[in-house]
């Protein structure tokens, strides 16, 4: 089962793509892979699906600023057969498709990458806006 890879505040998350329905990726609600913050991301950018021989395959959608592959532009509305390692762009985010999904990073290693970033003077607020989001982490009062 292929995957996307791409890299949500630092942090790389995997997304299983669908094998019977195409997988849309877009700003709008209705996107499978809905990308929001990202003013350069049209309503429906691009889209993934697998074709009747099996193959997975990289439908641009005419978005608006282009989608781009392996760092070339693609055509408007072009199809092109996804290979694993291939990178795709749309507006600032960058997805990699890969045939399987990475190793999974132990929580051991998470941890201590954590501890090594505070050593080196990264503050705790700092990291955690990093891990959920920047709005996400709220300090609770003390008291």
């Amino acid at each position: 089962m292929p995957y996307i890879v791409y890299s949500d505040h630092g942090i790389n998350k995997t997304f299983q793509l669908s094998e019977d329905k195409m997988t849309v990726f877009g700003r709008e609600e209705h996107a499978d892979f809905q990308i929001l913050k990202d003013s350069h991301v049209s309503r429906e950018h691009f889209a993934v699906e697998k074709d009747e021989n099996g193959k997975f395959i990289l439908v641009e959608l005419g978005a608006s600023n282009g989608t781009y592959l392996n760092d070339e532009k693609l055509e408007s509305n072009s199809i092109v057969e996804l290979k694993d390692g291939d990178v795709i762009r749309a507006g600032r985010q960058r997805f990699t498709y890969r045939m399987k999904p990475p190793p999974k990073t132990s929580t051991t290693t998470i941890v201590n990458n954590v501890v090594e970033e505070m050593e080196n003077g990264k503050g705790y607020h700092t990291i955690m806006c990093e891990i959920l989001g920047k709005d996400a982490y709220k300090p609770k009062p003390k008291g």
